[in-house]
């Protein structure tokens, strides 16, 4: 009987992202008599560390690098990138690493540099639109960058995309051999969501009207347009709700200022990081994503298995893929306070009618998303690209 492939997961931290959320997941699924994982992070750190099975390594670039004689010299010669590719190319070496799966744009980077040094079969995952994130994580030499992610994503051995829109736009961007790149939806575990949602109940009582949001608060998630729309609502057309968003990040403080700048208190919290937000999204009577920019969104997809009905706007990709164009819940554009507003007030006076698209939804999500055939799918991928070996030169 042939030995378990081991495979190297790699991801910046375990924070609670969606990204996060489906790397773990995937750790604990992951049929142990066919493979044995390995998490390589840059960090050791993150909200979701505590859930990684106990039978997994765990490696911290940080955590090695600051113990060598190196680390001043790559901090003073601003080299660190390559001591970041060198220590995960060694961690290929020394677990006797079979394949790599990167998550997230980073990571793709970092996975890429790596295998170059120690050829090794490779799959990458793109969870965002590769122009917004080219813009957030390389703005400086951005030709350079551009050049040197679409190699990286070209030297995998194949590209998953987690929305058929992201994959079209992945192509598009890189000009990648449309082959190349593959669909792979998010896992969503409905068991799980049922058993999760069901533990306890939010103290916020669901009246006034209550709205929650879920996710990292960083600009791309637009969290600042729907707190204009809570404003609008509240101090212009004296509407009685109160929204709750649920995460932590860097717009934290931004967020927080606008709050107290509009007296808005008593209207909205800002709980941080919940290690449970499902009960919260089904104790809602309404979800609202305002992302600018998505792949195939997490919390959208737990708020609809939740059989919450849902408002997302209508950035690139995910939100209009999972609710079907808009037949399985309401889309307004993205970053537009004012359409968020009017949004939120049509589910305030039509409540039934928005409930009644929550079974479509759920079923849509079923059908998209199933736990066990999507891992099937991954666990055959990585069987069959183990043996491939595909890296065009730098």
């Amino acid at each position: 009987m042939p030995r378990p492939l081991r495979v190297l997961f790699v991801i910046g931290t375990l924070g609670g992202g969606g990204a996060e959320r489906q790397v773990v997941e995937i750790l604990k699924q992951l049929d142990r008599s066919r493979f044995e994982p390995v998490l390589s992070l840059g960090s050791r750190s993150g909200e979701l560390l505590s859930e990684v099975p106990a039978d997994v390594p765990i490696h911290s670039f940080w955590e090695d690098f600051l113990k060598t004689w190196a680390f001043p010299f790559h901090r003073l010669t601003r080299t660190v990138p390559i001591a970041r590719w060198r220590h995960l190319a060694r961690l290929l070496e020394s677990e006797r690493i079979d394949i790599v799966y990167d998550r997230t744009f980073l990571a793709t980077l970092d996975a890429a540099a790596a295998c170059w040094f120690r050829p090794t079969p490779r799959i990458a995952c793109c969870v965002a639109d590769p122009a917004w994130e080219l813009n957030v994580y390389a703005r400086r030499m951005p030709l350079f960058a551009r050049r040197f992610a679409r190699w990286a994503y070209s030297s995998a051995s194949v590209v998953l995309a987690n929305s058929d829109g992201l994959r079209e736009r992945l192509v598009r961007f890189f000009d990648l051999p449309d082959e190349h790149v593959r669909t792979l939806r998010n896992l969503v575990d409905f068991d799980r969501i049922e058993r999760l949602a069901s533990e306890s109940t939010p103290s916020i009582p669901r009246d006034p009207f209550l709205i929650v949001s879920g996710g990292r608060l960083h600009v791309q998630k637009g969290q600042q347009y729907l707190l204009e729309a809570i404003r609008i609502l509240v101090q212009e057309r004296g509407r009685s709700l109160h929204f709750v968003s649920l995460g932590q990040g860097e717009q934290e403080r931004e967020l927080r200022e606008f709050i107290a700048t509009h007296q808005l208190e008593a209207h909205v919290t800002l709980p941080g990081f919940v290690a449970n937000p499902l009960p919260w999204y089904r104790h809602a009577r309404l979800f609202v994503l305002p992302s600018l920019n998505e792949g195939f969104p997490n919390a959208l997809l737990e708020a609809v298995a939740c059989g919450t009905p849902v408002l997302a706007s209508d950035c690139p990709c995910g939100p209009r893929e999972t609710l079907d164009g808009g037949r399985c819940g309401h889309l307004v554009p993205p970053a537009d306070a004012t359409a968020l507003a009017n949004a939120i007030a049509d589910c305030m006076d039509h409540e039934a009618d928005w409930q009644s698209l929550t079974n479509a939804a759920r079923d849509r999500v079923r059908q998209l998303c199933d736990p066990r055939e999507g891992l099937n799918q991954l666990e055959a991928l990585l069987e069959q690209t183990a043996v491939r070996d595909q890296h065009p030169p730098l």
